[in-house]
């Protein structure tokens, strides 16, 4: 028997090739059976690839979800801010306009040196940041913010001043002790209190050249610093600051400033340099260019935004739309899906819903955006421009509501609890499956190859002896007297 079949490797390691003594084609025969009980393998790995191929279509709905999203994150961003603001010197200041900004142009003046800024204090030199300052007994540093009248400051320090305690700030306290009570320590502690302050150490070149820094987080003249110790005299004699008393163990490099600037000649002053409520609907960000300016801030409607903002939408619904599409069309591997083209008909009820905007505008149709034959949608940019010349801001309320209720809806599918996780988590779990379907099998399989090469083995043996057998007969036969070979003989 000499069949010539694909060549299937022996698990064992043994008889692998034909048989030695009856030329019975062994390795030939186990490869066909071996075919046949690998069926069911076959079978998983077919299956398998058609949930791979699902979980890749799965991927390819939520990407364009997730695009979508963005797109609808950018109808609210539109919807919020229809206007525009521009500055003559972007050195000085930048300013965004948001709904409720009125348009018109605002000379806003400044001086460099009078901008929001927070307190600084010094300490005076230590020589080492790790040795031990006091006797490490367990002691309270309270850090207190407040409004420090009477100054300025003569060579970082107060005198006849007052302190006015923050109504809007809760001192922190932290507890030095023996684990902490060096300049270092101190530091660390101070930093992890989280206290409205940021520490840090110096090193100024002397012979004691450590020394501790202090930031308040916050400009403003209602955020100055006093700092207090309950415990350890000598901590107290380090870390004590009071502007309003004798205790002042620091030294002001800064002082605690609120912006001072004007608009249009009204004096203004703000605790930080970014103003919201000095020109209605509008953010100023105040910079430092030195000496006196005076900026224009032209503030006007800005159409752009809305109509770019509808399009990357409109682009964006017609990509998730083709992309289900595809993925549930006749013979896709998603086919007749319903999770996935339910989504799609939320998607599309969520776009052709109705607001209650108080506006003239309730429904996307008003502004030219439709619903076309294959489900796509079609932006009508003249009747858009109608409708934003006639009212830019229920144009805008419409949009932003639009991108509210679309977000949302897109956050619950794309979430951890939404239907394409729960689809996605059911295909991984039947992968998992057939992945261990398949290690049982094959283990399976090794044991009914090595059985078949066990019992090939066998017969190949048998074959081959009772080859030698019938040899030996032959021969005997031939020398009986009277047989044809003898007599020949």
């Amino acid at each position: 028997m000499a069949v010539s079949l694909p060549n299937v490797s022996s698990t064992s390691g043994t008889l692998n090739a034909p048989g030695i003594g009856s030329g019975l084609d062994v390795k030939g025969l186990i490869s066909q059976l071996m075919t046949l009980e690998q069926k069911p393998i076959t079978a998983l790995d077919k299956q398998e690839a058609g949930f791979q191929s699902k979980l890749s279509s799965l991927g390819s709905v939520k990407g364009a979800l997730a695009t979508l999203q963005s797109a609808a994150q950018g109808l609210v961003t539109a919807g919020a801010s229809t206007y525009s603001a521009s500055v003559s010197d972007a050195a000085v200041l930048s300013a965004t306009a948001a709904n409720g900004a009125i348009a018109g142009n605002y000379n806003v003046s400044i001086d460099g040196s009078k901008l929001a800024q927070g307190q600084k204090l010094v300490a005076p030199g230590s020589a080492s940041t790790n040795a031990a300052i006091g006797n490490g007994v367990s002691s309270t540093l309270t850090i207190s913010f407040g409004t420090i009248t009477g100054g300025p400051a003569i060579n970082g320090q107060y005198s006849s001043a007052g302190f006015t305690d923050n109504p809007d700030k809760e001192p922190t306290s932290l507890t030095i002790d023996s684990t902490n009570n060096s300049l270092a320590g101190i530091r660390d502690a101070i930093n992890a209190a989280s206290a409205g302050v940021r520490a840090s150490i110096i090193n100024d070149g002397s012979g004691t050249p450590y020394r501790l820094a202090l930031a308040a987080n916050d400009t403003g003249t209602s955020n100055g610093m006093r700092l207090s110790v309950t415990g350890d005299t000598t901590l107290a004699s380090v870390l004590s600051y009071d502007p309003a008393a004798q205790a002042q163990n620091f030294n002001e490099t800064q002082a605690a400033q609120n912006a001072q600037f004007s608009v249009d000649g009204v004096a203004i002053t703000s605790a930080t340099n970014s103003v919201t409520d000095a020109i209605p609907g509008v953010t100023l960000r105040l910079a430092s260019k030195a000496g006196l300016s005076t900026v224009t801030v032209a503030v006007q409607l800005d159409n752009g935004k809305l109509n770019s903002a509808i399009s990357s939408l409109v682009n964006a619904y017609n990509s998730v739309n083709s992309t289900i599409a595809v993925a549930t069309a006749k013979g896709a591997v998603m086919q007749g899906e319903g999770g996935v083209l339910t989504l799609q008909q939320q998607v599309r009820s969520v776009l052709g819903s109705t607001q209650r905007t108080g506006g003239a505008y309730t429904i996307f149709s008003q502004l030219g955006i439709s619903f076309q034959k294959d489900g796509s949608l079609k932006l009508d940019s003249a009747k858009l421009g109608a409708a934003l010349s006639a009212s830019a801001s229920d144009v805008a309320t419409l949009v932003a509501a639009i991108g509210t209720a679309l977000n949302t809806a897109a956050t619950n599918m794309l979430g951890k609890a939404g239907p394409l996780s729960s689809r996605t988590d059911g295909i991984n779990r039947s992968i998992r499956d057939i992945g261990s379907r398949r290690l049982h099998l094959q283990g399976r399989l090794a044991v009914i190859q090595q059985h078949y090469q066990t019992q090939f083995s066998a017969l190949d043996t048998l074959m081959s002896s009772m080859s030698k057998t019938s040899t030996f007969l032959e021969q005997q036969l031939a020398n009986l007297p009277g047989s044809s070979t003898s007599s020949k003989g």
